[in-house]
C-alpha cells in the first residue's frame, strides 16, 4: 500500500482517501474569545458544517452530531500581501484564511490558517507571532480584524472593553510526508511543539504521541498543551483535528470562566456583611448564589465534560485518539474534576447555611405563634373577667342590692378579685415578652454573626489574628549594632574574644 491509498502492485482501486500531498506547510492557530452568540438564533438557511469542511467517509457522523460540535460561522480569504508579522519577515504566506467558529456553548472562536513555504524549524518564529496574535492585515491587528468581522464594532461596548482574544489558544501544524525518511524526527518535533530552536532532554518533556496517529511509517502525531504537529495524514483527518482543537479550546475557555464565577460566588459567600439580621435578605442572597451554581453545574457538564467525548459521536480511532490526547495535554480532565469539587462544596456550604436560615425562620414563626396565642389568651381573659363582673351584677341574689351603686364600697372584694386576675394576666404576658426579647438578642449575637474563616481559626484552632495596619506600616529604622559590647557586658553566644 503506498501513500496514494492504492495497492503497491497496482491492482484494485483506491481503498481509502489519499494522504495529503500539500507542497507547503500549513499552520492553523485557534483563539478563544469573549464573544458569545445564541446558537438558537442562527438563520435556518445557513450552510451546514460538512459543506465547509470535508470529512470524507466520516461525513454522516458529523452530520448527525452537528448540534454537539462547533459550527462554522464565517470563512474568509485574506490578502497574503497585506499580512505583516512582528518576528517573521523572511517571506509571505501562499494562502491565508480567517475562520469564525461557534462552540456548542455559544462562545465564538477565531482561527487563522496560513500556508507558508517553510520548513518545520524555519516556521518557529512565525508560530510565535501567530500564537501571540502579533500579525496585522492591511495595518489592522488580527484581534481587531476578527472583532470587526464578527460584528463586535457595531455593538455598544462597556467602558474600557476592547476586542481581544482570551488566554486559551492552540496551534496546529500540518505537513505532508512522502516517504518514511521524510518524517520529522523527535528533535524536530520538540522544536516545533515548544516553538524554540533549542535542544532538549527527552526525559523532561510533556509531548504526547497518540498511538493511532503514529501507526504508519509516514504518519506522525505529536501533541503539546499549546501546539500540535500532524504529519502525513489525509485531508479529512486534518479537518477532524481542526474541529477537535476548536472544541477543546472552547471548552478550556468556558472552564476558566466557570472557575472565575465559582470563585466570585465563594468570595461573596465568605464576605457576607457582619451583623446581618434580616433573614429574608440572607435567604435571598443565598438563593441567588445557589441558582447561579445550578447553571454552572449544567454548563460544566454539557460544555466542558461532554465535549471531551468524541468517540460516541464519531467512531474513528485517529479522531478519538487525538481528541482524548488533546484534552489530557491541556489538562481539562483534571481541571474539570477540581472545579466540580469547588461547585459541590460551595453548594454544600450554601445548603448548610440555608438550613440555618430555615431554623431561624422556624423559631421566628414559633415566636409569632406564641405571641398570637398569648394575645388571644389575654383578650379572652379580659372579656371573661368583664363577663364575670357584669354577670355578678346581673344575678338575682341577695348579695346584689339594686338600691346600691355598682361602685359602692360593699363590692370592693369582687373588684379586688378582678384586679388581681388582670394583674396576673398582665404580668404573665410581660414576662413572656421580656423573655422573648432576651432570647432574640442572644440568638442574634450567636446565630446572626457572620464569621469569616479567620475568626473560625481564632476561635476553634487558637490562631493569632494580627493587625494589618501594623504589618503594612513603615519598617523600623535600621541600626548597625556595635561590633564590640561595652566593658563589663558578657560576650554574645558564639562570639570570640580578641
Amino acid at each position: 500500500m503506498n501513500s496514494d491509498g492504492t495497492r503497491s502492485d497496482g491492482s484494485g482501486g483506491g481503498l481509502f482517501a489519499p494522504y495529503a500531498s500539500r507542497p507547503h506547510l500549513r499552520i492553523t492557530s485557534v483563539y478563544s474569545t469573549s464573544w458569545v452568540c445564541d446558537p438558537a438564533q442562527l438563520p435556518s438557511d445557513r450552510r451546514p458544517l460538512t459543506e465547509t469542511l470535508d470529512f470524507g467517509r466520516l461525513t454522516p457522523f458529523y452530520v448527525s452530531a452537528e448540534r454537539q460540535l462547533p459550527r462554522v460561522l464565517r470563512k474568509e480569504t485574506l490578502d497574503c500581501a497585506s499580512l505583516v508579522c512582528q518576528r517573521w519577515r523572511t517571506g509571505s504566506p501562499v494562502a491565508a484564511t480567517l475562520w469564525h467558529f461557534l462552540h456548542p456553548s455559544g462562545q465564538i472562536l477565531v482561527a487563522l490558517t496560513l500556508d507558508v513555504p517553510l520548513g518545520l524549524v524555519e516556521a518557529v518564529p512565525l508560530m510565535e507571532d501567530l500564537y501571540y496574535a502579533s500579525i496585522e492585515c492591511a495595518g489592522i491587528p488580527l484581534e481587531r480584524l476578527a472583532g470587526e468581522r464578527a460584528g463586535f464594532d457595531a455593538l455598544p461596548c462597556a467602558q474600557g472593553q476592547q476586542p481581544g482574544f482570551l488566554p486559551e489558544r492552540h496551534q496546529l501544524v500540518f505537513r505532508s510526508v512522502a516517504s518514511p525518511e521524510d518524517a520529522p524526527d523527535e528533535d524536530t518535533v520538540q522544536r516545533v511543539i515548544y516553538r524554540t530552536d533549542l535542544p532538549y532532554r527527552p526525559e523532561h518533556s510533556s509531548i504526547t504521541y497518540p498511538a493511532e496517529l503514529n501507526r504508519r511509517p509516514t504518519t506522525v502525531g505529536a501533541l503539546g498543551p499549546y501546539a500540535s504537529l500532524i504529519c502525513g495524514h489525509q485531508d479529512y483527518i486534518e479537518n477532524c483535528v481542526l474541529l477537535s482543537a476548536v472544541q477543546t479550546v472552547g471548552s478550556a475557555a468556558r472552564l476558566r470562566e466557570i472557575r472565575e464565577i465559582t470563585y466570585s460566588y465563594g468570595h461573596r459567600f465568605r464576605a457576607r456583611p457582619d451583623g446581618e439580621r434580616d433573614i429574608h435578605r440572607r435567604r435571598t442572597a443565598l438563593e441567588a448564589i445557589s441558582d447561579g451554581l445550578s447553571h454552572l453545574e449544567l454548563e460544566l457538564s454539557y460544555s466542558v465534560e461532554a465535549g471531551g467525548d468524541i468517540g460516541t459521536l464519531v467512531p474513528a480511532l485517529r479522531v478519538e485518539s487525538f481528541h482524548n490526547a488533546l484534552y489530557t495535554a491541556m489538562g481539562l480532565t483534571e481541571r474539570s474534576a477540581v472545579i466540580g469539587q469547588m461547585l459541590t462544596r460551595l453548594g454544600n456550604a450554601i445548603a448548610a447555611e440555608l438550613t440555618s436560615v430555615e431554623s431561624a425562620e422556624q423559631r421566628a414563626a414559633d415566636r409569632r405563634r406564641i405571641r398570637t396565642v398569648v394575645a388571644v389568651t389575654f383578650v379572652t381573659t379580659i372579656t371573661g373577667t368583664l363577663s364575670l363582673l357584669f354577670g355578678f351584677f346581673g344575678v338575682n341574689a341577695q348579695q346584689v342590692d339594686e338600691q346600691r351603686s355598682m361602685f359602692d364600697d360593699r363590692y370592693t372584694p369582687i373588684y379586688a378579685l378582678i384586679a388581681v386576675i388582670l394583674a396576673c394576666a398582665l404580668a404573665i404576658f410581660s414576662g413572656m415578652r421580656l423573655h422573648e426579647r432576651w432570647a432574640e438578642r442572644r440568638e442574634r449575637s450567636r446565630m446572626y454573626r457572620w464569621e469569616s474563616i479567620h475568626g473560625l481559626l481564632v476561635r476553634e484552632f487558637g490562631a493569632v489574628m494580627l493587625d494589618p495596619a501594623r504589618l503594612v506600616g513603615p519598617p523600623p529604622s535600621p541600626r548597625v549594632p556595635d561590633p564590640r559590647p561595652p566593658d563589663g557586658d558578657s560576650q554574645p553566644s558564639g562570639s570570640t574574644t580578641q
